[in-house]
């Protein structure tokens, strides 16, 4: 007799194979050569076949430290998002959830009212041009409300998979916190490098302000130190890495736990400082506070590892790091920064809308830049627009800012010859290039050459040979080399460029998609000018995109997260304590930046508030409800 595969597992096959073919064909594009990617993501597969519980581990270590965007130049999609669709796919068809996974109870109710309230603001930022022109920059574009929404809607799609581990394993928020504390690990060393290639490893009294693994922050922001804020308490959960690992008697394993959680404490703090902003020292050191008070009183090693070690340790090394660096400075000038601050909201709050709806439900995910670009005299952002040409692509850069057009180059020490053609649209206008070491926020080493446009209309052509010596500065032996940067900039206003060309003294190309033929794939720009693209506040950005219905359902969302959270860390639940801390950390950091802007990590914050609600007291049955 012949056995027909039932509907319930044609569903779901089919729903798996969905993200598993997006992943596919996003890959066949990548711009960085296909293959590499399409192997990792393969291997990544086959492990999570295997082991259905990788997700916890890998997908927190690739979310923050796997970017590759300043080499790709994608900012609509990433290497994460790839890994997301490749864990949906497998899970679906290895370990499918059941209905019972899907949430119930209060705090199903409210994650079910943020989706909603999301889903119309998406909508909304999709329908709302504002009347701006059509821009290459996502940013300026309708398609933004997507890029933005994409880490809530990673966040609740993965949610059925952690309900499923909660309810067969009781562990989710122990297993995640450990893959979070094994990625600020990861982005640690890569913060490392950045300093020892940069600036100085040890010596924080500089200004250099790392980057990392955040190329969302070529337009500014704190990312960065957002996201050791909230790994910070996470480190904790290293305490318990050896639970029903290791059988080597009781001492051995708990000496084993201390070290790690020590060691992971020591990477985040390294992270933190490093980033040198001062509201990340504050979410940092009020994170380790509030997961120290979460810890369960009166149990074995709770008071060394948990309110002492942890808290004392983080909070004291913070305030050595402002009391004897440059950061005590920053710190004393913190009344001239809230200023600027103030002035940024103002002038942000001042295009919004008025009336009910844009009250209640704001103007539309995604849909500030395009506001404060169409409706404001300050603050306005910069654009890039390609232009097809006959058999040419010209693009055009509209100046409004301190704002490059980069792309990261190979150099071998020789001279290069840049070669390009350029003019101005609207007035007399002056075209720079340049030879930089840079990752994104400072540039070092620089060397250039401008060319003038002084008849509006009339194509100019630069040809400029340019010296590479003391770029690319090697260090640990030559294992790591500064990045090198060559970029395009203007004067002001507007000017199209086309034609791009950089080749070493053997004629090879340097550069790639200098004719703007893949869009602008490869290039990133980068805008000095950070209040130009984001109110530093993420209450206030999502008051004017989400209303005020969603600020209120992601405060509920935090708050419920961290009351549940609260309950089983008092009760004795492992991996609880740091998910108050983490929730903390973010909340804080929120206060002077947008902290959701960067899709990467708002996914791994909605991921750690999912993880809170999932805990249960160690008195409750182990059920799916998140409530």
């Amino acid at each position: 007799m012949t056995r027909h595969a039932s509907p319930e597992t044609v569903a779901r096959v089919v729903a798996a194979l969905v993200p598993l073919a997006a992943a596919t064909y996003t890959v066949v594009l990548y711009p960085l050569g296909p293959w590499v990617l399409g192997a990792v993501l393969a291997a990544y597969a086959i492990l999570l076949w295997m082991r259905p519980a990788a997700f916890l581990l890998i997908l927190p270590i690739v979310l923050p430290a796997y970017d590759m965007t300043m080499w790709t130049g994608w900012l609509l999609i990433g290497e994460a998002d790839l890994f997301v669709l490749a864990t949906l796919g497998i899970l679906l068809l290895r370990t499918p959830p059941e209905a019972g996974d899907l949430p119930r109870g209060p705090g199903g109710w409210i994650l079910a009212a943020l989706a909603m309230l999301w889903a119309i603001a998406v909508i909304a930022g999709l329908a709302s041009p504002l009347g701006a022109m059509p821009s290459d920059i996502p940013y300026l574009e309708p398609l933004n409300a997507l890029r933005l929404a994409r880490s809530l809607i990673a966040a609740l799609l993965l949610m059925p998979f952690l309900a499923r581990r909660q309810r067969t394993h009781g562990d989710v928020a122990l297993r995640l916190g450990q893959g979070i504390a094994c990625g600020l690990a990861v982005v640690t060393a890569i913060v490392a490098a950045e300093r020892l290639l940069y600036a100085n490893l040890l010596d924080f009294s500089g200004d250099y302000r790392v980057a990392g693994p955040f190329a969302s922050m070529h337009v500014g922001g704190g990312h960065i130190g957002a996201y050791a804020a909230l790994a910070l308490p996470f480190a904790l959960s290293l305490g318990t890495l050896s639970r029903g690992t290791l059988s080597l008697g009781t001492l051995r394993p708990r000496i084993l736990g201390i070290g790690a959680a020590v060691l992971g404490l020591m990477l985040g703090v390294y992270t933190l400082a490093a980033t040198l902003a001062r509201t990340a020292y504050l979410a940092g050191a009020a994170g380790m506070v509030a997961a120290g008070f979460a810890w369960p009183r009166g149990r074995r090693n709770a008071s060394v590892l948990g309110r002492i070690l942890a808290a004392a340790v983080v909070v004291g090394g913070l305030a050595g790091i402002v009391a004897f660096t440059g950061m005590r400075a920053r710190f004393a000038d913190s009344s001239g920064d809230f200023t600027t601050r103030e002035g940024n909201w103002q002038a942000g709050l001042a295009v919004r809308d008025t009336g009910i709806l844009p009250t209640l439900f704001g103007m539309g995910l995604g849909s500030y830049q395009r506001a404060m670009l169409v409706r404001s005299r300050v603050d306005r952002p910069s654009d890039l627009r390609l232009l097809p040409q006959g058999a040419n692509t010209a693009l055009e850069i509209r100046d409004e800012t301190a704002f490059f057009l980069g792309q990261k180059i190979g150099t071998d020490g020789g001279p290069v010859r840049v070669r390009l053609q350029a003019k101005a649209v609207d007035e007399p206008n002056m075209l720079g290039v340049s030879l930089c070491d840079k990752v994104l926020l400072y540039s070092d080493q620089c060397r250039g050459g401008s060319i003038n446009l002084p008849v509006r209309g009339r194509w100019e052509t630069l040809d400029v040979t340019l010296s590479t010596a003391g770029l690319g500065r090697a260090a640990l032996g030559g294992l790591l080399h500064r990045l090198v940067e060559f970029s395009v900039f203007i004067q002001h206003g507007r000017v199209e460029v086309r034609n791009v060309s950089v080749t070493d003294a053997a004629g090879n190309q340097l550069l790639a998609n200098g004719d703007f033929a893949q869009g602008l794939d490869r290039w990133l720009f980068t805008d000095d000018t950070h209040v130009a693209w984001r109110m530093l506040n993420v209450y206030l950005m999502l008051l004017f995109e989400t209303g005020l219905l969603g600020v209120a359902a992601y405060l509920a969302l935090a708050g419920a997260a961290l009351l549940q959270a609260l309950a089983s860390a008092r009760s004795g639940i492992p991996g609880a304590a740091p998910v108050v801390g983490a929730v903390t950390a973010f909340l804080v950091s929120g206060l002077f930046d947008d902290v959701l802007e960067a899709p990467r990590l708002a996914t791994l914050f909605f991921l750690v508030c999912i993880a809170g609600l999932l805990t249960r007291p160690a008195a409750d049955p182990l059920t799916p409800s998140i409530g």
